[in-house]
């Protein structure tokens, strides 16, 4: 009875975390990247999605940096079902809105990935 209780609590609070992630502002998510981007866990997370990033070339795969002049800095807020064997990146907030950010919310929302230390996980992104 415990077990299947606690597998319950599991699956409602993922739920409520994906809810949540799902309604964050722009603002809402930097005061959330704030909180953490000095903590070891996010740095090393930080880390192997720049290098999924990179071997990927999701960055520049789709000619985004080409769209709009000016730098687009972007929070990527990534979630986790229990169900799941990767993590997604549930949305994508941006700084301004014009050709190129929403090119970069095409190219990473939906995106699975590694599973981060902790949710829902706020990644920064600088796109120049």
């Amino acid at each position: 009875m415990l077990a299947r209780n606690s597998a319950f609590f599991a699956v409602a609070f993922s739920l409520a975390v994906a809810r949540a992630a799902t309604s964050l502002s722009y603002a809402e998510a930097e005061v959330a990247w704030k909180q953490v981007r000095d903590r070891p866990q996010y740095q090393s997370y930080v880390a192997e999605f720049t290098q999924y990033n990179n071997s990927l070339h999701l960055d520049d795969k789709d000619g985004c940096y080409k769209l709009s002049p000016g730098p687009v800095n972007l929070f990527l807020v990534i979630t986790h079902t229990g169900s799941s064997e990767f993590a997604v990146v549930e949305r994508v907030l941006s700084s301004v809105d014009n050709p190129k950010a929403r090119c970069f919310m095409r190219t990473y929302e939906g995106l699975r990935t590694k599973v981060p230390p902790f949710l829902p996980f706020v990644l920064q992104m600088g796109m120049g």
